[in-house]
């Protein structure tokens, strides 16, 4: 069985698309539904079901993909670093993440980038764009707090941080005085990241504490906008401990414990699968798992 067959194949289950595989291959379409022909003759299963955007896997392409695209990516990806290794490294690299992450949490891999002679171009985005601009190329690799589901998209964890329950001296002191924690983080201000208020609630249900969210004093789509407001005693929140580690050693900050500790947030790495061909962008890769 061809690897080039098997290539096109796991292309078109990610894609959901003979076209789109088609154009992320470099072939033409008739090229890969030949090759999704043949290989149907070799196993003498269908593997797709035609529909009006696309095509449907069977239950025999799901059990395939399962078994073959790992590895076939592992190849793939080892060949292109093995033929990055061979040349000098130019051009630019397109990261794009969270205003945070950007500026606070990647200095090592941008450098292990700058090092081998890349450049590196840093784009803001939110968590629900970075799927797409990875999949249109309008950037290389994405920092974030999630991980995607597209099967498109691959991604590994690259480091792990506690979040914090913090306010500012005097409105720990007022939580404090608030009978037990749960009341006293009601009857107190607070700050969250986004509307959901999903890391808030995060905190809540690790630590088994059922609060009722009193006023809220501010939303922040940054961080480190969170971190200043609480210092400045708006209200307590919950932020990563990387974005406020000299404030809890200068004691502008107060870390409240929960019952049960701190929860830990993962961040990952996102790349799309199909660009890992390029050896340059496999490189890339390569030099930002190591960092």
């Amino acid at each position: 069985m061809s690897i080039i067959l098997l290539r096109s194949f796991v292309e078109v289950y990610r894609q959901g698309s003979v076209s789109k595989a088609a154009r992320e291959l470099g072939l033409t379409q008739p090229a890969v539904s030949g090759h999704i022909a043949s290989l149907e003759a070799q196993l003498e299963r269908k593997l797709f079901t035609r529909h009006a955007r696309g095509v449907k896997p069977t239950v025999i392409a799901d059990e395939l993909a399962q078994r073959v695209s790992q590895a076939l990516d592992t190849a793939e990806n080892a060949l292109a670093e093995v033929k990055a290794r061979s040349a000098v490294l130019s051009g630019t690299i397109h990261i794009c993440g969270p205003t945070d992450i950007l500026s606070d949490l990647i200095a090592s891999q941008v450098q292990a980038l700058t090092s081998h002679g890349l450049a590196v171009h840093l784009i803001p985005s939110n968590d629900t764009a970075q799927s797409e601009m990875l999949i249109e190329g309008r950037a290389d690799f994405a920092f974030s707090v999630w991980a995607s589901d597209d099967p498109r998209i691959g991604h590994e964890v690259y480091g792990k941080e506690e979040m914090v329950l913090v306010a500012a001296p005097v409105i720990a002191k007022k939580i404090a005085q608030g009978g037990n924690l749960a009341e006293g983080l009601t009857a107190t201000p607070y700050l969250t990241f986004d509307i959901q208020r999903l890391i808030v609630h995060d905190w809540f249900k690790h630590n088994g504490l059922d609060v009722v969210l009193g006023q809220e004093a501010l939303i922040a789509p940054d961080l480190r906008a969170l971190r200043n407001f609480v210092v400045q005693g708006l209200g307590w929140t919950i932020i990563p401990r990387y974005l406020i580690r000299s404030a809890l050693a200068e004691r502008r900050l107060i870390e409240i414990p929960g019952p049960k500790g701190n929860p830990v947030m993962s961040f990952h790495l996102l790349w799309l699968k199909s660009a890992m061909r390029n050896p340059r962008t496999a490189r890339a890769k390569a030099l930002l798992a190591r960092a």
